[in-house]
């Protein structure tokens, strides 16, 4: 039997396996204040974080890392997370309105009638 030989890439990638250039995700300002942005040991946690929010981040929404360590002393950094927190609460509670009006748009109506054949075609 032969053996095959594989190759592995290094890299960051996408969920459907698109590799992604690290030169065009963006680095929000947040990270310029952060101790963490230029260590290395963080860096590939920080990355994901800026992948995960890209699209946000381009369309100049607000990114969120509650992993920061702000490296100004003069930067409060418990307010600075209790903003992050509200927001991204406001952020989720919208999602779960959208969710929920999506939900109550798909429901039968009492007086719909629904063909009895179509349940056999989901067994």
């Amino acid at each position: 039997m032969r053996r095959q030989s594989m190759t592995i890439k290094g890299g960051y990638f996408s969920d459907d396996g698109t590799e992604i250039d690290q030169t065009t995700v963006p680095t929000p300002t947040l990270c310029l204040s952060c101790l963490k942005n230029n260590d290395a040991t963080e860096e590939v946690s920080c990355m994901i974080n800026r992948m995960d929010q890209m699209k946000e981040t381009k369309n100049k929404e607000r990114f969120l890392c509650f992993a920061y360590e702000p490296n100004d002393p003069s930067i409060n950094k418990k307010k600075l997370l209790r903003e992050m927190d509200k927001y991204w609460m406001e952020q989720n509670r919208k999602y779960l309105v959208k969710q929920k009006k999506k939900k109550k748009a798909t429901r039968l109506h009492p007086n719909d009638t629904v063909d009895p054949d179509i349940y056999q075609t989901l067994l």
